[in-house]
């Protein structure tokens, strides 16, 4: 029976090494280029905002927020990290 799981698990095991690898190769790739724009966002609403369009600036500063290495690119990296866990739970549990 345990060899049975291992032949039917292993592909799925592989499927989800894969997802990980590229996952993290455009996680890291968009997160360098939206890095970039984040930057260029904040200056452009910072200037909003000392020539008086503060509500602009504002709204500009949440997407640079959002943009940043600490927004959506994040929340990628938390997905990842659950896909990851899945693959170790389920490898641990199979193959032990």
């Amino acid at each position: 029976m345990k060899t049975i799981m291992k032949i039917l698990f292993a592909p799925l095991i592989v499927l989800m090494w894969i997802a990980i690898k590229i996952g993290s190769l455009i996680t890291y790739i968009l997160g360098l280029a939206l890095g970039i724009l984040s930057g260029i966002i904040a200056v452009i609403s910072i200037v909003y905002m000392f020539t008086g369009a503060g509500m602009n600036g504002f709204i500009g500063l949440v997407i640079a927020y959002l943009l940043s290495p600490y927004g959506i690119p994040m929340f990628a990296i938390m997905i990842l990290g659950i896909i990851q866990r899945a693959r170790v739970n389920l490898q641990s549990r199979i193959y032990r």
